[in-house]
């Protein structure tokens, strides 16, 4: 029996192309707003507030509002990225990776995160915009968010291809065992140094 060959690689985003300091952007927040890290994140990222903007309910204005209501202090666009862009270290020997790939596969990155961010990503990860362009893929605006399946089939339709042509690489373990479930051969990477020989043992192969 024929193995279908792999013609797009897909990674997550926070803890994959970046490190995510949630820590860092609380502190941030903080220090505008006067209210505790605790406190905003009770408000914000335990509400289920910022997973309503992930799955698409919420317009990138809707956001930027509700998100500064919780927060007791007004945000301005530039504001809410700069918060976001400190508390990520882009992982330059991923993105070295990913230029490797994109000789022999199609790329992209599929991330759990709002209009907001698709809309500013330039400003706050700008080596994954000029990466992945318009293959730089949002929960929101596929309606579904990790681990929900849906997301993952959304995802290979976006790419026109069936699932076991998709590799798709996430820190997350329950993320990678959902994509396995619809078809995609997902591989669970915690480890950066291990990218390499996780995408050897799923077949891929680069310059």
């Amino acid at each position: 029996m024929t193995v279908q060959a792999i013609k797009a690689v897909v990674f997550d985003m926070d803890g994959v192309l970046c490190r995510y300091d949630l820590k860092q952007r609380l502190s941030v927040l903080s220090a505008w707003s006067g209210r505790s890290p605790q406190e905003i994140y009770e408000a914000i990222f335990a509400s289920g507030f910022e997973e309503r903007a992930e799955r698409g309910e919420l317009s990138a204005e809707e956001y930027l509002e509700g998100f500064s209501e919780r927060l007791g202090h007004g945000l301005t666009r530039t504001q809410w990225a700069e918060a976001r862009r400190v508390a990520i270290e882009p992982n330059h020997s991923v993105l070295r990776m990913v230029a490797d790939l994109s000789d022999r596969y199609v790329t992209a990155m599929l991330t759990n995160n709002g209009y907001l961010l698709k809309e500013l990503l330039g400003e706050v990860f700008p080596q994954a915009a000029v990466t992945f362009g318009d293959r730089a893929f949002f929960s929101a605006e596929l309606g579904a968010r990790k681990p929900e399946p849906e997301v993952y089939r959304k995802l290979c339709r976006r790419l026109n291809l069936e699932p076991v042509e998709v590799a798709y690489i996430d820190d997350d373990a329950h993320y990678v065992l959902s994509a396995r479930s619809v078809g995609l051969r997902a591989a669970h990477v915690a480890d950066p140094s291990l990218l390499a020989p996780t995408l050897a043992g799923l077949g891929l192969t680069w310059p």
